[in-house]
């Protein structure tokens, strides 16, 4: 039997950062369908080819970021290509979710570039455009006085008071590591919502309609280009049993039994593209992200909560440098909006500095801490070996051996900051319904941030094997709302 890992790294690949054992599942009817529906212009084919070279990016799709027009020339004739944002439209959710809100054809930026090739998405809130063009055209870009930056389209990587609840839940509301198999809970966050962007949920399935009662909607599948009605499957989490991404993500946030925040109204952007089985990964993409984010900031209204259990990761103690200012940029501006943007750290032992977006202080920045508790006298909590460090990591919480749903609605115990990440989720769901007004009146995501952070228990996190935390702040933020 052939086991693989998965992984969650940004570049060509969008993957959930959990660290998954898997079996190298074969599509089922459910996969296929989705395949043959993947509009022409998703460029599998370029993106099958990068997974099976090992590439993180992917050929002929792009990014040409503009300068603001502060920075043009002084006397050049040069204008904006991309129109601002019509604010009149901002949180009125009247356009479709991924698209842009300028007036603005995709036909009609490209003629005004005169572009020799196809504008894929308009991301007008950071001034950029996604387009499907080859490296020539790419580098006659990268020439343009107009132009602040070109790059490559990448890869991201999926990085994973109740009786018996599983040892994260019980951890989590405790000051200390005290379990007395419980999960209490004050608030549950209700009025609060959350943007799971992952590999979708299946709601078509009875056990997991009835863990969600309502609170989980589908609003955006990339494989899904057409209007309504959409097809059965729309959004639907077609990852194998045994790794079910998105399903064990939006459980751990916002399920009735394996849930920290079970009143939340929870919003699915599946990101991943088709039931592709490559790797055993999803394909999702730096493009797909940067699209709802875009979305996100203009159109949702501040205290918007966003997961991303995903990110760019070379792979499993591979540590190099992977920035992308796209991503980057995404991530800053829908904090700058207002929105609290919560980041899985990545299941690869690294250091979140070198990587976009766990570097960026507008991401709040989850590591993973293991099962193995430490006991009296000491009762700390101890790092996983996989989880990244670095100074920029906002807390740590369970991330290895974490209850949750897998895609059937069966219990499903898995790994990964991605879990981290859920938890974490749900801790400002409920904490922002605990706070009242304070979340919906927040100018940007830090005022949020540093509420929570204030809560947190300091020097409980250590190293693996009980050795002092390093590179990064031992700060674990309890449930006790």
């Amino acid at each position: 039997m052939t086991y693989l890992k998965l992984f969650v790294f940004v570049s060509a690949f969008l993957i959930p950062f959990a660290s998954f054992s898997i079996h190298a599942n074969q599509p089922d009817a459910l996969a296929q369908e989705i395949e043959q529906a993947i509009q022409p212009d998703a460029l599998t084919q370029e993106t099958e080819d990068a997974i099976r070279s090992g590439s993180l990016f992917i050929e002929n799709s792009w990014f040409i970021t503009f300068k603001d027009t502060s920075e043009f020339t002084p006397g050049s004739s040069a204008r904006p290509l991309i129109d601002p944002p019509d604010e009149s439209k901002r949180g009125l959710k009247s356009v479709p979710f991924g698209e842009h809100s300028t007036g603005q054809s995709k036909e009609a930026l490209a003629k005004a570039m005169a572009l020799n090739g196809q504008v894929l998405a308009i991301l007008d809130t950071i001034n950029a455009v996604h387009v499907k063009m080859s490296a020539a055209e790419a580098e006659k870009w990268r020439q343009d006085e107009r132009v602040e930056s070109v790059e490559q389209d990448m890869l991201l990587t999926l990085f994973g008071t109740q009786t018996n609840p599983g040892w994260a839940l019980d951890r989590i509301d405790e000051l200390t590591v005290t379990l007395d198999n419980t999960y209490t809970y004050i608030n549950n966050g209700a009025g609060r919502t959350v943007y799971v962007l992952d590999s979708g949920l299946d709601l078509r399935k009875s056990k997991i309609r009835a863990e969600f009662g309502g609170r989980a909607e589908i609003v955006w599948d990339v494989n899904y280009t057409g209007g309504y009605p959409t097809p059965d499957w729309w959004g639907a989490d077609c990852t194998p049993t045994n790794v079910s991404h998105g399903t064990a993500v939006a459980s751990l946030i916002g399920g009735k039994t394996k849930g920290i925040a079970r009143g939340v109204s929870l919003k699915i952007a599946k990101v991943t593209r088709g039931c592709n089985f490559l790797l055993n990964n999803d394909d999702a993409r730096l493009s797909d992200i940067a699209t709802a984010l875009n979305w996100i900031a203009f159109n949702e209204s501040a205290g918007t909560i966003v997961n991303l259990s995903n990110g760019i990761q070379l792979g499993v103690g591979i540590c190099g440098t992977q920035k992308n200012s796209i991503l980057d940029n995404a991530v800053k501006n829908a904090h700058n909006r207002g929105k609290i943007v919560v980041v899985a750290a990545g299941n690869d032992g690294c250091n979140t500095a070198n990587f976009s977006p766990t570097y960026l202080s507008e991401a709040f920045v989850v590591g993973g801490t293991t099962e193995d508790l430490i006991p009296a006298p000491d009762r700390k909590d101890e790092r996983h070996p996989r989880s990244r460090t670095g100074t920029n990591i906002s807390t740590f919480a369970p991330g290895w051996q974490v209850d949750t749903l897998d895609n059937n609605g069966n219990p499903f115990i898995t790994d990964g900051t991605s879990l981290s990440t859920a938890i974490v989720s749900g801790i400002f769901a409920i904490s922002c319904q605990s706070a009242g007004s304070f979340c919906n009146n927040i100018t940007t995501g830090s005022q949020a941030y540093n509420a929570l952070k204030a809560h947190g228990v300091m020097n409980t996190v250590t190293d693996p094997g009980g050795a002092q935390l390093t590179g990064a702040t031992s700060r674990f933020i309890p449930q006790k709302w």
